[in-house]
């Protein structure tokens, strides 16, 4: 009985160990390389840089369903990848068939998916679906910046027995994700903010036809003690009160290329906030809180001259603005400061001139660069 078991299993070893063999080199993972065909378009604008693989799984991009060696009746899966991994492998085939001039704008592809999957129906059916995600993006010293994402794929349905050619299907899904992105950049880089290739600032001194509670500041249009609305502050050893501020409003518009950047400047003084004692009411002291808000504009004007003098780009002009602007406020409270401090709120006269005469030579200048620009 024992020999006769030996002499059985020594029949069937070798049909055995032939499956195995034929099956470990089924499922070995094979790798597939992308045949070279030309674009047929012109990049618009751009270059590819890199390829980020940014995939769950980067061991392959294919996973076909077959007849095992051997066995007419089972079936198995094959796993292929592409040579180098798809990365290297995408980055080379677009190297070799798409123009790659440096001098123009460097695009990242990031690869979110990329892979064909294989579900069998049936005992003779096999349902294949390819999938592809990319999202292309500037290159940028921080990293890369998103601009449009690409989904695409196909669709097949095929007999178990059949052998399926994927090194076209994800050829053809590669091209057509570059020729979307090609015809996106000939739409968009004209007036896509993210493609522009540089900033104009253009200032606007911010106005309301109708006057309500806030006064915005105009040369023809000085305080005059009907302004003063707001109630006594009897808790202060001062005469009088003001609180100009300055701030601003923007908007933006690319055209052809170009983003302007429209700021309307607001050098404001709420009247509810101005306050005076009725003995207080003088020329003089009129003209010291006039001068406050003078102050407030020639801060405004130093502001627009810090933007207008800076090198600005797309990727920058909006925090350069902001932090010239919190820079800009933190110097309108220490001229502020420094006018109460010397003039002594307006009690040492001569002090009170010598201030008019600066503010008065800071307004001429503005106005001579504001009619220069």
């Amino acid at each position: 009985m024992h020999k006769t078991l030996l002499k059985s299993l020594s029949n069937w070893w070798p049909a055995v160990l032939m499956v195995l063999l034929g099956l470990y080199s089924f499922i070995k993972i094979a790798t597939i390389t992308l045949q070279d065909e030309p674009m047929g378009f012109k990049p618009a604008g751009y270059y590819i840089a890199n390829i980020i693989d940014e995939r769950g799984n980067k061991n392959e991009v294919a996973q076909l369903i077959n007849m095992l060696p051997g066995n007419s009746l089972s079936t198995g899966t094959q796993q292929l990848d592409l040579q180098g991994g798809a990365a290297v492998a995408v980055k080379k085939f677009i190297d070799r068939n798409l123009a790659n001039n440096k001098s123009l704008k460097a695009v990242n592809i990031t690869i979110k998916e990329f892979k064909v999957t294989e579900t069998l129906i049936s005992n003779t059916r096999v349902d294949g679906q390819l999938k592809l995600r990319f999202v292309f993006g500037l290159e940028k010293d921080y990293g890369t910046q998103p601009l449009v994402e690409y989904k695409g794929g196909l669709h097949y349905v095929r007999s178990v027995n059949s052998v399926v050619a994927v090194e076209p299907y994800l050829r053809s899904s590669l091209k057509s994700s570059l020729q979307f992105f090609n015809n996106w950049m000939q739409t968009n880089h004209t007036e896509n903010a993210k493609l522009a290739q540089n900033v104009k600032i253009i200032f606007n001194d911010y106005t309301e036809k109708t006057e309500g509670d806030t006064i915005y500041y105009a040369a023809n249009r000085p305080l005059t003690w009907t302004d003063f609305q707001g109630k006594i502050q009897y808790n202060t050893p001062y005469a009088a009160g003001v609180m100009p501020s300055i701030g601003y409003s923007q908007h933006a518009k690319v055209i052809n290329g170009t983003i302007f950047v429209y700021i309307d400047m607001k050098t404001s003084l709420p009247k509810s906030t101005c306050w005076a004692r009725s003995f207080a009411k003088d020329d003089y002291n009129l003209n010291h809180e006039q001068r406050h808000f003078d102050v407030a504009r020639i801060i405004a004007g130093q502001f627009k001259q810090k933007i207008l003098s800076q090198q600005l780009t797309p990727d920058n002009y909006e925090a350069i603005i902001n932090m010239q602007y919190l820079d800009s406020y933190r110097d309108l409270y220490e001229m502020q400061k420094a006018y109460d401090k010397e003039t002594g709120h307006g009690t040492r006269q001569q002090m009170q001139q010598q201030w008019n005469e600066k503010i008065d030579r800071q307004l001429s200048a503005k106005a001579s660069s504001t009619a220069s620009l």
